[in-house]
């Protein structure tokens, strides 16, 4: 009997008690697992988790205004851009026609010379070239353009280039009257505003030769008499430029070619002024080892694709 009453008395107790054990738990963490997740709270606090970053996306090709004439080249030298300025992945093909007509006068220091000063000479050097490029990169807010390609160039004569007169002397001056000629080149153009592009590249082949037909005193009969006999043109070339866009249908530019290594350390640098001349009339100022001559020139590009 005082078995049975004990059995049930603690029963009884277990019972009353077991609710309040149960809430008793739950008020009160573990020593352990308080420790823990309070040390995690700290050490979160002092040393936060990195966050995952994605690679910045490079910038989406410049849309400008295309004008009402080619913007695929300068002069003679082409930029990235074609047709009117296309800034798109793709390919593209331009004609130009340039005829320099003459020197308008020219300086030189010649030992040889008996005229140090020469003006009014007829030139008459025709040039008529296909340039062919692939514009493998579009223009961002900060990457240019580039474009890579390749120039046909056919040259002819309609007069013969002026004699070297010297004391006692006279030298003629026998060159081709026609050549053919092959460039290729890789070129770099970005826009610092949207009326201001700037431009450069590298070619290798022709283009040099072509320079060396532009005056008797880069003829292989002047650099005999200068002492350079047997010499080779090289075949690279450094060229740039810049271009101004005060309307879409007249551009104003600036053109430097620079043979690298090149006898007489010949420099091209021909102004663009025709579109707003209304004429297509241009300028080149020829710079050589010992003179100058500056220029006249009709120059027509012709962009036949992209439309």
């Amino acid at each position: 009997m005082r078995i049975t009453t004990l059995c049930a008395a603690l029963l009884l107790t277990a019972a009353l008690n077991g609710p309040v054990a149960a809430q008793m738990m739950q008020v009160i963490p573990a020593p352990s697992t308080a420790a823990i997740d309070t040390l995690s709270l700290s050490t979160a606090a002092i040393y936060p988790s990195p966050k995952t970053t994605k690679p910045g996306q490079p910038s989406k090709p410049a849309q400008y205004e295309e004008t009402k004439i080619p913007l695929s080249g300068i002069v003679l030298m082409p930029t990235a851009y074609r047709g009117r300025g296309k800034n798109t992945i793709g390919l593209g093909l331009d004609f130009n026609a340039a005829y320099f007509i003459g020197r308008l006068y020219g300086k030189n220091k010649y030992e040889w010379t008996l005229d140090k000063k020469n003006y009014l000479d007829r030139v008459g050097l025709w040039t008529l070239m296909a340039d062919a490029k692939t514009q493998i990169q579009t223009e961002g807010r900060l990457r240019p353009a580039v474009a890579s390609g390749a120039q046909g160039l056919l040259q002819f004569r309609d007069s013969p280039q002026p004699t070297l007169t010297q004391p006692g002397a006279s030298v003629k001056v026998d060159s081709k009257n026609t050549a053919t000629y092959t460039n290729a080149y890789v070129v770099l153009t970005k826009r610092l505003h949207r009326k201001i592009v700037l431009n450069t590249g590298y070619s290798d082949g022709d283009m040099p030769k072509m320079v060396y037909q532009l005056s008797e005193f880069l003829s292989k009969e002047a650099l005999n008499l200068n002492g350079i006999s047997n010499f080779t043109v090289p075949t690279g070339m450094l060229f740039g430029g810049i271009m101004w866009l005060p309307t879409p249908s007249s551009p104003i530019g600036i053109e430097v070619m620079l043979p690298q290594g090149a006898p007489q350390n010949p420099r091209l640098i021909n102004l663009h002024l025709g579109t707003l001349l209304k004429l297509n009339f241009e300028i080149s100022y020829l710079a050589f080892k010992g003179g100058w001559d500056l220029l006249g020139m009709f120059q027509f590009r012709y962009n036949y694709f992209p439309r």
